[in-house]
């Protein structure tokens, strides 16, 4: 039987955020239990006090200049041992049980070199908003598009070297241009329906930004692997993407993404524009120090849609906020599976907030 997969897991800090006790709260949580890598360029004394409280997870623990993100996670994986690598921002979380989900994929197909599953995305007010709508099953579109969440993955050290580690050069795209190498170096990919982490898209992401460094390095991926329909159709949808998640009012967005005659790709029946088709579902999770007792849902739609989480009444306030109250609070690491169910009528998930 294969051995136990090790799990070998950096978390580059650049600037301080108030979720890295909740990237860190994920981590110890996992069973296999990972060795963490804390990078900390930040010189914020909040690092140092948020590591401090995970001694027995933390194996590797840097404070001080690096030479960039990419620097930093390789800085981290060369001072531990484990075998399956992957990175999280103190933004990231992961789900309960992703470890354990990963390591079953490698022991169950030991010809398995990466593994990945779903997202579930947050803003900057805290509220659930969705899915990461990129996610799809593997496929050369990896050379056209990014269609893997970087928290949600998990790969082989042993591959990585072969194809020649991650590049150092690199800032915005360097999870990208290691799927992409793989991809063309024949690598078996695993991919998962499950969600596996949780990240905030925050109006200040660098991710989100549209940089020229960010742009050449857009365009260092597209032309050396897509096809030339392929490059025009990735340039434009970058800019799309950009303009509709970052710079567009919320009415314009949503109105071209639902611009008649285009369809919208549902993950569990929610689609990029949070449409609900059939029995809709999201697992959703928190790692807040209190436990929660409500969730808290704002929809759109024609009609009611019935709400339903194990443990919990539905309840609709004069405002028609929904409400989902826990007759038991629910913990920190604990994941409720909310189920959406408009009955056939239009409607939309705008957001869910724990209370």
């Amino acid at each position: 039987m294969p051995a136990q997969p090790t799990f070998a897991i950096s978390v580059p800090i650049g600037a301080y955020h108030p979720l890295l006790r909740d990237c860190l709260n994920s981590l110890a949580i996992q069973t296999p239990r990972p060795q963490v890598a804390v990078l900390d360029a930040s010189g914020d004394p909040r690092v140092a006090e948020a590591v401090a409280e995970f001694p027995d997870l933390v194996v590797y623990h840097r404070a001080g200049p690096d030479g960039g993100q990419s620097d930093a996670i390789i800085e981290g994986w060369d001072n531990l041992s484990g075998d399956i690598l992957g990175w999280l921002n103190a933004d990231d979380a992961l789900y309960p049980g992703a470890l354990e989900e990963a390591a079953q994929a490698f022991i169950n197909a030991p010809d398995t070199d990466l593994f990945y599953g779903h997202t579930i995305i947050n803003n900057d007010d805290d509220v659930i908003v969705g899915y990461h709508w990129a996610v799809e099953p593997p496929s050369d579109m990896i050379l056209a598009g990014d269609i893997i969440s970087q928290p949600s993955c998990f790969f082989r050290r042993k591959k990585l070297d072969e194809i020649g580690g991650l590049d150092r050069d690199l800032h915005y795209t360097m999870d990208w241009d290691i799927w992409v190498r793989l991809w063309r170096a024949g690598a078996d990919f695993a991919y998962t329906d499950n969600v596996l982490s949780r990240v905030l898209w925050s109006k200040d992401a660098k991710t989100g930004g549209f940089n020229r460094r960010r742009r050449e390095e857009l365009e260092r991926i597209i032309g050396a692997n897509a096809s030339l329909i392929r490059r025009l159709k990735s340039r434009f949808g970058f800019t799309l993407h950009h303009a509709l998640e970052y710079l567009a009012p919320d009415f314009i967005a949503d109105f071209l993404r639902s611009a008649p005659g285009r369809t919208l790709r549902a993950i569990n029946g929610v689609d990029r524009n949070g449409g609900l088709s059939g029995e809709a579902f999201l697992p959703l999770v928190h790692y807040a120090p209190q436990p929660m007792t409500a969730l808290e849902v704002t929809l759109e739609c024609e009609s009611a849609v019935v709400l339903s989480a194990a443990g919990a009444r539905s309840e609709v306030d004069t405002s028609g906020v929904h409400r989902l109250v826990f007759e038991k609070p629910v913990a920190a690491g604990e994941t409720v599976a909310l189920t959406l169910n408009a009955h056939g009528a239009r409607a939309r998930f705008l957001g869910a907030k724990w209370r």
